[in-house]
């Protein structure tokens, strides 16, 4: 009987939090299709209030993509976090040519250099696996 009464009570706290939940995204007009996985809400947070637009944040989002490109093109045979750091470097010198009250922050860039650097194509190195599991 107990059981019972604690599981109607943990499904009408479940409904009471996701209604809550709507309430703030409600309360903060953010619209979830324009936030492209939760990124525009970084890199808009990051930005001055009269910047805060999705048209920015895709143009944030194109300028570290052409980056990581161009540094993947230019520095093939270099390590990762010397690639890291140019491609930091690059964008955050190509998202100052965007005139913004308040540039990128460097820990978005960051954020966002890794995420398109893990969308690039498969460079068809072996993957060398560190455990005792067959390759594959």
């Amino acid at each position: 009987m107990v059981e019972i009464i604690i599981q109607y009570v943990l499904i009408v706290l479940l409904i009471a939090g996701l209604g809550y939940l709507a309430y703030l995204l409600k309360d903060k007009e953010l619209n979830l299709k324009d936030d492209y996985f939760g990124l525009a809400y970084v890199i808009l947070g990051s930005l001055a209030t009269s910047e805060s637009t999705p048209e920015n944040a895709k143009k944030i989002i194109r300028i570290v993509s052409k980056a990581v490109q161009f540094v993947e093109n230019n520095y093939r045979n270099s390590e990762n976090t010397l690639k890291e750091k140019e491609a930091i470097k690059i964008a955050k010198n190509w998202t100052t040519s965007l005139n913004f009250q308040i540039n990128v922050d460097d820990e978005s860039l960051k954020y966002l250099v890794r995420i398109a650097a893990a969308l690039l194509p498969p460079t068809n190195k072996p993957i060398i696996l560190e455990s005792s599991e067959p390759k594959l």
